[in-house]
């Protein structure tokens, strides 16, 4: 234990730079290692390199490390210190909150009987009691919010050049070890919250039975200010913690997926081929063979052969030539026509023998123009009847064509 924390800091700020090369070896160090880097930070009229280690020691700065009694790292508390420090926390597990939250639900335990025994000491204990915790879960809850956005931001950069999988596994590990369990204590079974909604409600039911003892009141009203501003910096951190993580982890899920995919498609065509894939089935891939390809050799023998080719008079070709009969091919003759010739009792009979020129396309076109636009009034017959126009069978209703008095 330190006996004088003035000289302790007094230390800390004149060797920082010696501390913080401490911190940052992981491993613990030998007497000579310890030696040597506390030689490079000495200044020339700095205490010799034995007093210094001496003076760590009695500081509490460091200690030896378990089972080797040669070996020295950082202690605990001084390692927190410079972690806070340096912003570098480290995560909190879901587990370790949940003490909190347990320790904060017998402290209320305790809290109830002494308010209900109206015992004023037992009452100022329980309260300096849950105030440490709501701290401490607080804090905690902080430096995950801390960590995890320092693990993202590395991820991001990736400055090592970590392939996706490994990028994924320390993403995943956030997920299931941190994130999802918090969740599921905050969002999901709310326990979290109703533990802190009694809490609360026991703490003001305290200001209102000790209204008389003012500094009694003081705590309680603490201890509520303390618990409020606990649950809104934890969902906070929470929630910003989920939106920062939640994309990450989906982007870098997919990307680890494809590429353990491809690694496992590339040792299979190593071992067995391209063809053991059987991508054709799989993918629907198209494929083809080149058949008939002509050599540049060959085409090159054709176009000489041709090169001296000299055409000659184009044959004349002679025939019958037949007479074209246009008949009422034109809609508005057509429809002229029809009009005159009222009523009409089939109308695709009267197109056919009236327009002996036309194709069947060309009637059925004009059939339709007399149905949307008929000259007179429209009727169906009831029976399907078949026509053979221009060696076509037709089925059809007579649609007979009257004039409007009719």
């Amino acid at each position: 234990m330190i006996s004088d924390p003035q000289s302790f800091f007094r230390f800390v700020a004149r060797f920082y730079p010696l501390l913080s090369d401490l911190y940052y070896r992981a491993e613990g160090l030998s007497d000579g290692d310890l030696l040597d880097i506390i030689r490079r930070h000495l200044a020339a009229d700095d205490p010799s390199c034995e007093h210094i280690m001496e003076r760590l020691v009695k500081l509490c700065i460091i200690e030896t490390v378990p089972g080797e009694a040669s070996r020295w790292e950082i202690t605990h508390p001084v390692r927190s210190l410079l972690r806070f420090l340096l912003r570098e926390q480290r995560l909190t597990s879901v587990e370790v909150i949940q003490g909190y939250l347990d320790a904060l639900g017998s402290s209320r335990s305790e809290l109830e009987k002494s308010l209900g025994s109206v015992d004023r000491s037992g009452a100022l204990h329980a309260i300096g009691d849950i105030s440490e915790t709501i701290e401490r879960l607080r804090q905690d809850a902080c430096d995950n919010h801390s960590a995890i956005l320092n693990t993202s931001m590395e991820i991001k950069s990736n400055r090592e050049h970590l392939p996706a999988a490994d990028r994924f596994e320390t993403i995943n590990r956030l997920w299931v070890k941190y994130m999802d369990p918090m969740r599921d204590l905050i969002d999901v079974d709310k326990s979290m919250e109703a533990l802190l909604d009694s809490l609360d409600r026991l703490l003001y039911s305290g200001t209102l039975q000790f209204g008389r003892h003012a500094e009694l009141v003081r705590e309680f009203n603490g201890c509520r200010a303390r618990l409020l501003r606990m649950r809104r910096n934890v969902a906070a951190d929470f929630h910003e913690s989920l939106r920062e993580i939640e994309p990450l982890y989906e982007t870098l899920r997919v990307e680890s997926e494809l590429a353990r995919g491809a690694s496992v498609a590339l040792r299979r065509i190593d071992r067995e081929g391209v063809k053991s894939l059987d991508l054709d089935s799989m993918m629907a891939l198209p494929s083809w063979r080149t058949e008939g390809l002509l050599s540049d050799v060959f085409l090159s023998g054709c176009l000489h052969e041709l090169s001296g080719y000299e055409p000659g008079s184009a044959p004349v070709v002679t025939g019958l030539e037949v007479e074209s009969v246009r008949g009422y091919s034109d809609p508005e003759e057509v429809l002229s026509s029809l009009s005159l010739a009222l009523p009409i009792d089939d109308l695709l009979v009267w197109l056919d023998s009236n327009c002996p020129g036309a194709s069947l396309e060309d009637l059925l076109r004009l059939y339709g123009i007399v149905y949307c636009s008929p000259p007179g009034r429209v009727e169906f017959g009831s029976a399907c009847r078949e026509y053979m126009i221009r060696s076509v069978s037709v089925s059809s209703y007579p649609m007979t064509v009257l004039s409007e008095g009719e």
